[in-house]
């Protein structure tokens, strides 16, 4: 992974230098609210009342968070309706009231373009240590409760075709290393996934989208750690995805929308010793509103909420209880477009 990094680099890094073409930078600053930062079933909150150990040192179930975020976008070779770009993110979150979830992510594309709605696009993604909460290590101790967190390292290629006046699709084949901190290495997952895409625009009104994905996680540490690594965390994922923007005809507002994610995961373990995944499966939903507002030419603001509710089923009514929550989200972000054109 840290190889495609850096190959991405070099290639961006030296069109930036060469490329007459001025670079676009943005800036973003967000605050939010997460009304379930550790993700605590109903039956949690009441078992945290007597055991302040679950909360990881966080002194409330809820907290504020701040993101700062930036981004640029550079076009480093163009002939004609063919076109080679760069671009970037980098990002900081820290929820306020949540010790351990500060972290940073960030990620690089390079696309081709040869026309409207016509690109391949190849990307690299990393979120670095994402903190979930504090779990028991079971190969040292049927009590004492240990911080878990993961980092992800994603790549995917992307090829998106126009077809029809206002249609066009793409697909996506990805492969994601979701590897986690010690001492949950136990856990950790090769995701394989593909992913298809279909956008229609609708005149006067604007834009809707259906996105469909399958994916195979295998855990890759199965039998080769540990005691605690004997149980087989692999399994199967379907996640599709309607979003729906609307930026035509608004008052006020440049841009408004809703969408609707659901996730349905199958465990593929099979052994009675482990009754937290055996049998298990859950549907996993997030409702999205968001409106935007471009103050200027350069200057846009942001408004999102998200409720998320997670349904378990299982053989086992504990389990069930244990692994489902619901959350409310908030979020308030500005943006600032900047250009950089002395080359």
């Amino acid at each position: 992974m840290r190889k495609q990094f850096q190959i991405l680099i070099c290639l961006v890094s030296s069109g930036t230098l060469i490329a007459g073409t001025p670079t676009e930078f943005t800036l973003g600053l967000t605050g939010g609210y997460d009304s379930n930062v550790l993700r605590f079933s109903a039956g949690e909150f009441d078992i945290v009342a007597h055991d302040l150990g679950l909360m990881g040192g966080a002194t409330t179930f809820d907290s504020f968070v701040y993101k700062l975020g930036s981004s640029f976008e550079k076009t480093l070779f163009q002939s004609g309706e063919k076109e080679f770009l760069g671009s970037g993110s980098l990002n900081w979150s820290d929820y306020r009231h949540s010790q351990g979830r500060k972290y940073w992510s960030g990620g690089l594309d390079a696309v081709l373009k040869w026309g409207p709605y016509q690109n391949m696009k190849y990307s690299v993604r990393h979120l670095d240590s994402y903190y979930l909460r504090h779990y028991i290590d079971r190969d040292i101790s049927a009590s004492d409760l240990t911080a878990c967190a993961f980092s992800d390292r994603r790549q995917f290629i992307t090829l998106t075709q126009r077809f029809g006046r206002r249609q066009w699709a793409s697909i996506s084949i990805g492969y994601l290393q979701r590897y986690y901190d010690r001492p949950f290495t136990e856990f950790d997952l090769d995701i394989n996934y593909l992913r298809g895409k279909i956008n229609k625009r609708i005149p006067g009104l604007g834009t809707v989208s259906l996105q469909v994905e399958r994916g195979t996680a295998l855990n890759r540490s199965f039998r080769q750690t540990a005691k605690a690594s004997g149980l087989d965390r692999s399994y199967e994922t379907l996640e599709w995805f309607i979003p729906i923007r609307v930026d035509r005809s608004i008052p006020f507002f440049s841009e408004i929308g809703a969408s609707i994610r659901q996730e349905t995961r199958a465990y593929a373990a099979e052994s009675e010793d482990d009754p937290l995944h055996l049998g298990r499966s859950h549907q996993d939903r997030k409702y999205d509103l968001w409106a935007v507002k471009r103050i200027t030419d350069e200057i846009s603001l942001s408004i999102t909420t998200r409720y998320r509710t997670r349904t378990t089923d299982s053989g086992y009514e504990w389990v069930e209880d244990l692994k489902s929550f619901q959350l409310l989200q908030l979020w308030c972000k500005i943006e600032w477009d900047l250009f950089y054109d002395r080359y």
